[in-house]
């Protein structure tokens, strides 16, 4: 069981973030530094390629709703729900990759006719 008692901090709890940006207002940081912790930050990784998806309006229009409701754009909304996805599927093995690969090499393109 830890026994050491935390040092009451001199930094108010705040109702708001209104209150705590006036409060901030008249205070320097400075006069705290002994108060704040290290962080680790993690940023995201940049996205540099498109993928284009074609769906029709109602697709589009239930997306932008859902993101706007979510706070975000339909984008990043697709975007999360297939990251989500593709966590949920188990890794395959190597020869399993092998095989599903000859698979679709097997299958034939329609051949057009003249």
């Amino acid at each position: 069981m830890n026994t050491t008692k935390r040092k009451k901090s001199r930094i108010p709890r705040f109702k708001s973030y209104e209150e705590e940006a006036t409060w901030w207002d008249t205070h320097d940081t400075t006069e705290f530094e002994d108060e704040f912790k290290p962080v680790k930050l993690e940023f995201a990784k940049p996205l540099e390629h498109i993928l284009g998806v074609r769906m029709d309006g109602k697709t589009l229009t239930q997306l932008t709703e859902l993101g706007s409701e979510m706070g975000i754009g339909p984008s990043t909304l697709v975007r999360m729900w297939i990251m989500e996805k593709l966590k949920s599927i188990p890794k395959r093995s190597k020869q399993s990759e092998i095989s599903s690969q000859a698979t679709l090499h097997q299958i034939k393109k329609p051949q057009k006719h003249y």
